[in-house]
């Protein structure tokens, strides 16, 4: 997404070289053509910038670089014969005076202006104003501007693709939780990313010693898990013991996890490998007294390529 931008920007950029070239404004041109990465078709341009102005060792140099991009490429060559020619005649005349040399110059370096391209003109008179192009011929011509629409529309559908795929996420999410809805005792909390199902009682009673309640919930649970198509998380949490460790999970916490996940998978006919198992930190429990934080919670979430 961000190459195709900057390509757009660096067409665009070129776009609008091409265009103050054609308006005579060769300080825009160069500067424009400065802040793009120099390629064939910017190089290109700006050896005409410079041969326009007169810069005849610079252009040659510019259209010595698109060669080493591109050797075969046939305007550069004929825009280095060009020179090649200016420069030889140039030294075959004899010196004229300062009147005379502006003259010569601006005869030397007239242009045409064919889809928005300076060209250069060896012709020792100055050639008279090109006709207008019609504003339809130019850009046919300019084969720039076919780029730069073809890359608004790659970008346009990468943008509309990425806003349908965000919304068929949301709504994935949104059938999650509607489908684990209404199990007396879990609340069901849809979150950005997830959809998260809570206990509202405590699970565990000590240990890994799992509540006469909590056990139809989680099979149930896993019941509706079955064909639902989600990557299941099951987070153990525990409280912090005096004496104990206080941050960082602990060995209480993954053996909640394993045992809900036992009654998960029986609930479901799913096979332990179908869920994720993890500890929370003692200080991440979703209540704030103990008895209701010896527990597990279970995030569900829609697997790449599910919402698609």
């Amino acid at each position: 997404m961000t190459e195709l931008r900057s390509a757009l920007h660096d067409q665009l950029t070129l776009s609008r070289a091409h265009a103050a070239a054609y308006a005579g404004d060769l300080d825009l041109a160069m500067s424009l053509l400065g802040s793009i990465p120099p390629t064939v078709a910017s190089l290109d341009l700006k050896a005409r910038v410079h041969a326009q102005r007169g810069e005849f060792s610079t252009a040659d140099s510019c259209w010595i670089q698109v060669l080493s991009m591109e050797s075969s490429d046939p305007d550069a060559k004929a825009g280095r014969e060009a020179i090649a020619r200016i420069i030889a005649g140039g030294r075959a005349r004899p010196l004229v005076n300062a009147a005379q040399a502006a003259v010569v110059a601006a005869a030397v370096v007239a242009t045409a202006v064919v889809g928005g391209v300076v060209w250069l003109s060896s012709s020792d008179r100055a050639p008279a104003a090109a006709a207008p192009i019609p504003p339809q011929a130019h850009q046919d011509s300019n084969p720039l501007q076919a780029q730069v629409d073809e890359l608004r529309q790659r970008l346009s559908a990468v943008d509309s693709e990425r806003t349908a795929a965000a919304a068929r996420h949301q709504q994935a999410l949104d059938t999650l939780a509607a489908r684990f809805a209404g199990i007396p005792g879990v609340r069901v909390e849809r979150r950005a990313d997830d959809v998260r199902l809570v206990f509202e009682a405590g699970v565990f009673w000590t240990e890994a010693e799992i509540t006469t309640a909590a056990r139809p919930l989680l099979t149930e649970i896993g019941a509706r898990l079955a064909d639902a198509h989600a990557s299941v998380t099951i987070v153990g949490h525990a409280v912090a013991v005096a004496g104990g460790r206080t941050s960082g999970g602990s060995t209480v916490a993954l053996a909640r996890a394993q045992v809900a996940a036992g009654y998960l998978a029986t609930g479901g006919k799913l096979p332990l490998t179908a869920f994720k198992l993890a500890t929370a930190d003692q200080s991440e429990g979703p209540f704030p007294d103990a008895p209701r934080n010896r527990t597990v919670t279970i995030l569900l979430s829609v697997p790449a390529g599910e919402s698609k």
